[in-house]
C-alpha cells in the first residue's frame, strides 16, 4: 500500500540510478501503472548486457526493447566467455539500429563476425546523438582495407562523436588512417597496438582537428624513415607506447606544445637520458603537469654495466627533477630486460617476478615499497629462495600457488582477503587439509585456475574441498579431460555452488550434458574434447553450425534456451551460453 502511495515523480527519479535491466526486472509486472511509467514516461534506459543470462536477455530483446527503443540512451553487448554469440542474438531481434534514435553510447567487445561489424558500420549514419563508440577486442581474420575504410568513414562521419575507441585485432593488422572525412568532434580517441606511426598521426590530426586526448601505440621499424613534422597544438593528454628510434620521439613530442600529461612507454634502443628529457620539457613542454616515463628494451640488446646505469640515473637528478618536479626515478633490471621509469603511484609494478637489480633517486623508494604496489605476483618457485623477511606483499588481488606451500609463503603473504583470482599449481602432491586452510583464507575468492603436471594423475579430491564464492573456474590448464563421473562429481562439488562459467576438457559429448544439467548455477560453458586437433582449423564449423556434427548433437541433447557454437579464438572448443 505505501509503495503505491508514491508519486509518477519518485519512480522515475529512482529509475535513472538504476540500470536497464534491473529496472525492467524489478519493476515490470507489478501493475498497470508502473508498466505504463516503464513504457511510455520513463526517457532513459542504459543496457549493460556483459553480464546477464541468457533468458532474460532474450526477454529484454524481444519482449521490451522494440516498447523503448527511442528512450534506449547506452548499450554494451559483449560476446565474452560469458556471454558467447550475444552480439549476433541481438541484431537477429532487433531489425535495425535506426529505431535508436536517441542512443548516445555503443559498446561491441569481443565481437568475430566481420558480417555483423560491416552491417553495424552501414546503420552507423543514422545513430545522430551517438557521442561514445567503443569496440574492444574484436577479433577479424578476414578484415580488409575495404572493410576498415568503411568502418572510419561512417564514424568519423558522426555529427555530435566526441569519444572513439579502438581495439580491432586481425591476423595481418591494418594501419589505422584510411580516413575521408574530418571530424570536427571527436576529442577523445584510443586506437589499435601498432595502427600508427608516425607521419599516420599527421593525417589523423589533419582529419580530427579538435583532438585532445590520444592513447596509441605508435610503431616506425626504420629510424631512417623521412618525418614530416607537424603541430598537435590541440593535444593536451597522451598516452602512448612508442617502438622507434629515439630522435624520432623526441621530434614528435616537440609538436605538442599544450601537452599538461604525458604518459609514455618506450622500447627503444638508445635511451633518451635526464638532460635530453630536461631540455625537452623546459623548451617544448611549458604546460606539462603530469609525467610518468617507463623506458625499457632487453639486455641482451641494449646491455648495460653497473656503472653505465648509475651514470644514467645521475642525469635524472637535477634540481629540475627533483626540486621543481619532484619526479624521482628508479631502475630494474633482471637477466632479460632492463627498464627505467618514474616512481609514481600511478605505476604499479606489474612483472610478476622481483627484479635483480633495483636502483632509485629517491631514497624512499626501496623494495620493500616495490612489493607493496604488487597486486599479482606469479613468481611460484621464488618462495623456495631466501628472501628477506622485510619482503611483504599486502595488495596481492592475483596469486600463484605451488604446493607444498612452505612457511616463507606465510610471512611475505599473510593477508589473502583481497584476493579475487588464484592459481593453483599440482605438480606434486598436495594435502587436502592444506588448500582447504588456503580457500579459508580468500573469502573473496572469484576466480580458481588449475595447472596441472600431465604426467601426474588429477588430484580429483581437490573437489572435496569448499568455497562458496568462486564464478569462475578454468579446468583446461589441468590437462586432464573429465569423463562422464568426474563430470558427477565435479557437479556436486562446493567449488561449483556458485560457479557461472567453467573452461573444460572432456572426454566426450555425453560429459557435457552432466555439467550443463547439474550445475544449476551456471551461464557459460567452454569446452574441449579428446578427439579433437587443437591445432586443426575447420572454417565450415565458424560458418556454418548445421554441418558440424558435435553442435547439432548438443543442440539435440540441451535446452531449447542454450546458445550453442565454436569459438571463433580457439575453433576447438565448442562454447555454450546455458542460461
Amino acid at each position: 500500500m505505501n509503495f503505491n502511495l508514491l508519486s509518477n515523480e519518485i519512480f522515475l527519479a529512482f529509475f535513472e540510478y538504476l540500470n536497464g535491466d534491473d529496472i525492467l526486472h524489478a519493476f515490470y509486472g507489478l501493475n498497470a501503472r508502473i508498466n505504463a511509467l516503464l513504457y511510455k514516461q520513463h526517457r532513459c534506459y542504459f543496457f549493460k548486457f556483459s553480464s546477464l543470462s541468457k533468458p532474460y536477455f532474450d526477454l529484454i530483446c524481444q519482449q521490451h526493447v522494440p516498447m523503448i527503443a527511442d528512450r534506449i540512451l547506452a548499450l554494451h553487448l559483449s560476446d565474452f566467455k560469458s556471454t558467447p554469440e550475444q552480439i549476433n542474438l541481438f541484431v537477429s531481434y532487433i531489425s535495425s539500429l535506426r529505431q535508436f534514435t536517441h542512443l548516445r553510447s555503443l559498446s561491441l567487445s569481443y565481437l568475430s563476425s566481420k558480417e555483423i561489424l560491416l552491417k553495424i558500420a552501414i546503420e552507423l549514419p543514422h545513430l545522430v546523438q551517438l557521442t561514445h563508440l567503443k569496440l574492444y577486442t574484436c577479433h577479424f581474420p578476414d578484415y580488409n582495407e575495404t572493410d576498415f575504410e568503411l568502418l572510419t568513414k561512417n564514424i568519423w562521419n558522426l555529427p555530435n562523436l566526441t569519444h572513439c575507441y579502438f581495439r580491432l585485432l586481425q591476423i595481418k593488422q591494418q594501419p589505422f588512417i584510411i580516413l575521408s572525412k574530418i571530424s570536427s568532434s571527436v576529442t577523445y580517441l584510443s586506437i589499435n597496438p601498432e595502427a600508427l606511426n608516425f607521419n599516420s598521426i599527421n593525417r589523423l590530426f589533419q582529419y580530427t582537428p579538435n583532438l585532445k586526448y590520444l592513447h596509441a601505440h605508435i610503431h616506425s621499424s626504420d629510424h631512417n624513415d623521412d618525418y614530416i613534422r607537424s603541430s598537435f597544438s590541440s593535444l593536451t593528454i597522451l598516452k602512448i607506447f612508442i617502438n622507434a628510434h629515439s630522435s624520432k620521439i623526441i621530434s614528435f613530442l616537440r609538436n605538442t606544445p599544450n601537452l599538461h600529461c604525458l604518459k609514455i612507454t618506450m622500447k627503444c634502443c638508445n635511451f633518451i637520458d635526464g638532460y635530453q628529457w630536461e631540455d625537452l620539457i623546459r623548451n617544448y613542454l611549458p604546460k606539462l603537469k603530469t609525467f610518468h616515463l617507463s623506458m625499457g628494451n632487453l639486455s641482451i640488446i641494449r646491455p648495460m654495466t653497473e656503472e653505465q646505469i648509475d651514470e644514467f640515473m645521475n642525469s635524472f637528478g637535477s634540481s629540475f627533477w627533483i626540486d621543481e618536479h619532484r619526479w624521482f626515478f628508479r631502475c630494474m633490471c633482471d637477466k632479460l630486460l632492463i627498464r627505467f621509469e618514474t616512481v609514481s603511484d600511478a605505476f604499479y609494478y606489474i612483472n610478476n617476478k622481483f627484479p635483480s637489480m633495483f636502483k632509485s633517486i629517491d631514497s624512499q623508494d626501496k623494495t620493500e615499497r616495490l612489493h607493496t604496489s604488487m597486486s599479482s605476483f606469479l613468481d611460484v618457485m621464488r618462495f623456495n629462495q631466501s628472501i628477506s623477511s622485510k619482503i611483504y606483499f599486502s595488495k596481492l588481488c592475483s596469486v600463484s600457488v605451488k604446493f607444498p606451500i612452505n612457511d616463507q609463503y606465510w610471512s611475505m603473504i599473510s593477508n589473502l582477503h583481497q584476493v579475487s583470482s588464484l592459481l593453483l599449481d599440482f605438480s606434486t602432491y598436495f594435502s587436502q587439509s592444506e588448500l582447504q586452510a588456503l580457500l579459508n583464507r580468500m573469502p573473496d575468492l572469484r576466480s580458481l585456475t588449475i595447472h596441472q603436471d600431465a604426467s601426474l594423475p588429477f588430484p580429483m579430491s581437490l573437489f572435496n574441498c569448499t568455497s562458496s564464492s568462486i564464478y569462475y573456474l578454468y579446468l583446461q590448464y589441468c590437462k586432464h579431460y573429465f569423463n562422464e563421473e568426474d563430470c558427477i562429481i565435479l557437479s556436486h562439488s562446493s567449488l561449483t555452488s556458485q560457479c557461472k562459467y567453467l573452461d573444460i576438457l572432456v572426454k566426450n559429448r555425453e560429459s557435457i550434458t552432466i555439467i550443463v544439467n547439474n550445475i544449476t548455477s551456471l551461464y557459460a560453458l567452454r569446452a574441449r574434447f579428446t578427439d579433437e586437433e587443437i591445432y586443426e582449423l575447420k572454417p565450415s564449423r565458424i560458418c556454418n553450425n548445421v554441418d558440424d556434427e558435435d553442435i547439432q548433437w548438443l543442440i539435440d541433447h540441451l535446452p531449447s534456451t542454450c546458445t550453442i557454437s565454436r569459438d571463433p579464438s580457439g575453433i576447438n572448443d565448442i562454447q555454450i551460453w546455458i542460461k
